[in-house]
């Protein structure tokens, strides 16, 4: 049995957005107020961090993720991968590199950002993250992480190419727009899906709504969770009008799964 618990269930401005007073802003429930998004995947002693937006060192603090065993990295947008340096905690304390899997598009845009990641450290100055990076091949489809097996594809938002795995009965599938029909058949028999929802209106670089209860319709998981919910979904209004297996996802969700 593993935990997904859901750090951040918002889309990249985060909920509330600064300076909107609308319904789900000016909200005072704790299931309208999103940070941004991430997953961390738990089972028996490890600890799995799925993106690392500009949240994470709070959603770190908050869900006291005291040690780390992985990273995987969907896409290298903003709310994704920003606070990919305050992973260099975990450096300090578990004294070695993180492993890290991810796209080779991916790699090669944190190695343009982020080129001081692969510069030998100055004598006193504070190190940056260290990462062992593991360019996942358009050749394969599965990938190992300590006893842990994932099997992953890959589709597009725009004409960015992000990353999805399945975990054994789970799967994870956000920011997802375009793809090739292929992809259903890597979801098969699911537990649970916790997929990317944007808003009611059509969006394009997202999911909307009904497009994503499209995709579950033919997916048929067990459950699903929607998730990257931007401030135009309502929590309390929106779940009154979904289909009983599916529900809006919320940041300090845990997820138990097969």
């Amino acid at each position: 049995m593993k935990e997904i618990v859901v750090l951040g269930s918002g889309a990249s401005t985060g909920t509330p957005v600064i300076g909107c007073k609308c319904k789900t802003c000016s909200s005072l429930s704790r299931y309208n107020k999103r940070s941004r998004p991430a997953i961390l995947i738990k089972e028996k002693n490890k600890n799995i961090l799925v993106d690392c937006g500009p949240d994470i060192r709070s959603q770190a603090l908050k869900y006291n993720m005291n040690k780390l065993d992985g990273l995987i990295i969907t896409h290298n947008h903003y709310d994704h991968i920003a606070g990919i340096d305050d992973l260099r905690i975990y450096n300090r304390i578990q004294k070695k590199s993180l492993k890290c899997f991810l796209l080779k598009g991916t790699y090669e845009e944190i190695k343009k950002k982020y080129a001081y990641f692969f510069e030998p450290n100055l004598p006193g100055h504070t190190q940056s993250a260290k990462f062992d990076f593991n360019v996942l091949s358009e050749k394969k489809s599965c990938f190992c992480l300590d006893n842990m097996s994932f099997d992953y594809f890959s589709y597009f938002q725009d004409s960015k190419k992000v990353l999805g795995f399945r975990l054994n009965k789970f799967a994870y599938v956000t920011d997802i727009k375009k793809y090739d029909e292929s992809i259903f058949s890597k979801l098969k028999d699911l537990d649970v899906l916790l997929l990317s929802c944007l808003r009611i209106k059509e969006s394009d670089v997202h999911f909307n709504l009904r497009q994503a209860l499209d995709f579950i319709k033919i997916v048929k998981p067990k459950k699903t969770y929607l998730t990257h919910l931007g401030h135009e979904l309502e929590y309390a209004e929106i779940s009154s009008q979904l289909p009983k297996n599916v529900k809006l996802a919320y940041d300090g969700l845990i997820i138990k799964t097969e």
